[in-house]
């Protein structure tokens, strides 16, 4: 799967953390304020992409929620 291919396309950017000795890949999203580092940080962050986040907490009723 083109993990990276697809991850820049929903704005994803990779830079590289050079402080030890050998460099680290880091996938961050400027307006997301998230970043994933490793050999699978492009497949998480196209995961986050294209799962919508839940909208309330699992364990509320949806009675108590009040509009």
């Amino acid at each position: 799967m083109p993990w990276r291919l697809i991850a820049k396309a929903f704005g994803w950017r990779a830079a590289t953390d050079e402080d030890g000795e050998t460099p680290v890949l880091v996938v961050w999203h400027p307006r997301l304020k998230r970043h994933f580092t490793g050999t699978d940080a492009w497949r998480r962050a196209v995961w986050i992409s294209i799962h919508a986040p839940k909208p309330y907490p699992a364990d509320v009723d949806r009675k108590e929620i009040q509009p």
